[in-house]
């Protein structure tokens, strides 16, 4: 028997309030019921070896905690060496510890799940923003525009259609499976763009691309549910919900990255204030989603505004001529962010999966190989031509979902829409094929026998990049 201690408290309040926190940790399955002979008036009792199980379930978190991050630097150095994604390990290693040997499930993380994951996709659209060059972005709205429209249709159309004919749904809950899965993800595309080589305008296309398909998939699913609600839908509103959200987000964006930029070197003053700018910019994706804007497209043109500000023409005002780019030790500070936030992303991710029936698994197959040969389609013509063969190649292969799609997946089963169980395990099976084939195509695409595939589907563009092979590995 475990020795029993004891706590005398002279209120009495205070020992009710007490023994309601031990009593609401208790039915989390933290600490066991204890005796009943030890309650006593005005005393609280407890068990000491459950105090001691919960310190050991503590320090196994943590444990956990630091071998995921240090596991997370072997696999970007094997990435470095080999060319393999380390997205495609670390999702691996969230299955492997989530669905297959049932170690952990999302219902473990509480709402912390879905917070860290929305917190590295705003941190990663922060640190990609900063990289972009507004020159560049000018020429790169164009085909951006041509791309993420034919893009996001032609996805959602081959997605809808295998879902209506294959999944047994009916015409409007396939169209919700389609326009759900018919972005890419920001969350996975930018850090994927940032390992490979590219030259700035296809990375620039790539990363807005996946901010605008966000948007595009944000308003077509709450104008389907719209739809089955009242029964008819206004294509003008449609378009000026998009327009809207995607103008507003950027004007919200810039003006507050400007505004910052501002009062930055008084923030400066402050010990320990690098966080701070990560901190502002959760603000403003924070006030652009609640104002019914893209959170997104705000955090990437506030990053963008911060390293683009003498563009903006705000070194003209008297005194912030000194502002300058934010300083090498902050961008490398996002990246550190970035990096460790990103790794529990993808963990989480592949933790979240669900593996129902194996026909499932073999229809994302099936959905997201066609999507792929679509959008190769797709960018062979949309792209500009001076875009080289490499670039053109990587940009047809980054077709992932991600975030996005998997929060929007819960929605239609929340709204009572028949069949959005299979809405929502469909998508999470795209997802994780989508994410598995890109990761796979990414070393593959310039060697032996898809360098001469690539080399021949895009000889319309300029420069090299599909016919000889880079050597990557040891």
């Amino acid at each position: 028997m475990h020795r029993q201690r004891r706590f005398q408290f002279s209120n009495t309040k205070t020992g009710d309030a007490l023994r309601e926190i031990i009593g609401s940790i208790e039915r989390e399955g933290f600490i066991c019921q204890p005796r009943a002979d030890i309650w006593g008036r005005g005393c609280l009792g407890y068990n000491a070896a459950a105090l001691i199980n919960l310190g050991s379930l503590l320090s196994m978190v943590i444990l956990s905690i630091g071998l995921i991050v240090f596991v997370a630097y072997f696999f970007r150095a094997l990435f470095e060496r080999t060319g393999i994604p380390d997205v495609l390990f670390l999702l691996g290693a969230g299955i492997l510890v989530g669905p297959v040997l049932g170690m952990t499930s999302p219902a473990d993380f509480g709402k912390a799940g879905p917070v860290l994951s929305t917190m590295a996709l705003i941190v990663i659209l922060l640190e990609s923003g900063t990289d972009l060059d507004l020159q560049a972005l000018r020429g790169a709205l164009r085909p951006t525009l041509t791309l993420s429209l034919l893009s996001f249709g032609t996805t959602s159309l081959v997605i809808a259609y295998v879902g209506w004919a294959m999944l047994g749904l009916s015409l409007l809950p396939a169209a919700m499976l389609g326009v759900i899965c018919g972005c890419t993800a920001a969350s996975v595309v930018i850090p994927l763009v940032q390992m490979v080589d590219m030259g700035e305008k296809a990375r620039t296309i790539l990363i807005l691309e996946s901010a605008i398909a966000d948007v595009l998939s944000i308003v077509g699913i709450l104008a389907l549910l719209d739809f089955a609600t009242s029964g008819g839908i206004s294509a003008g509103r449609v378009a000026g919900s998009t327009v809207a959200s995607m103008l507003m987000a950027t004007v919200i964006g810039i003006l507050g990255g400007l505004g910052w930029l501002l009062v930055l070197k008084i923030v400066r003053r402050i010990t320990s204030s690098m966080f701070a700018t990560v901190a502002y910019c959760l603000l403003i994706y924070g006030i652009a989603e609640q104002l019914g804007f893209s959170g997104a497209l705000a955090a990437l043109s506030f990053g963008l505004a911060l390293s683009n500000h003498r563009a903006f023409g705000l070194d003209r005002l008297a005194h912030v001529g000194e502002i300058g780019k934010l300083k090498a030790a902050e961008l490398n500070f996002f990246a550190e962010i970035v990096f460790v936030l990103k790794t529990f992303f993808f963990v989480y991710l592949g933790i979240s999966m669900q593996f129902t029936a194996p026909r499932m698994v073999w229809l994302a197959v099936l959905m997201v190989v066609t999507v792929c040969l679509a959008r190769h389609l797709v960018v062979m013509l949309t792209m500009d031509r001076d875009i080289s063969r490499r670039d053109a190649a990587v940009s047809a292969i980054m077709m992932p979902k991600g975030l996005v799609s998997a929060v929007l997946a819960t929605i239609p089963l929340q709204q009572g829409v028949v069949g959005g169980e299979i809405i929502r395990d469909a998508t999470y099976m795209i997802v994780l094929v989508s994410i598995v084939l890109t990761a796979a195509l990414l070393p593959l695409y310039d060697r032996p026998p898809l360098a001469y595939f690539y080399g021949r589907a895009m000889a319309r563009f300029a420069g090299t990049g599909g016919e000889e092979p880079r050597n990557r590995g040891p």
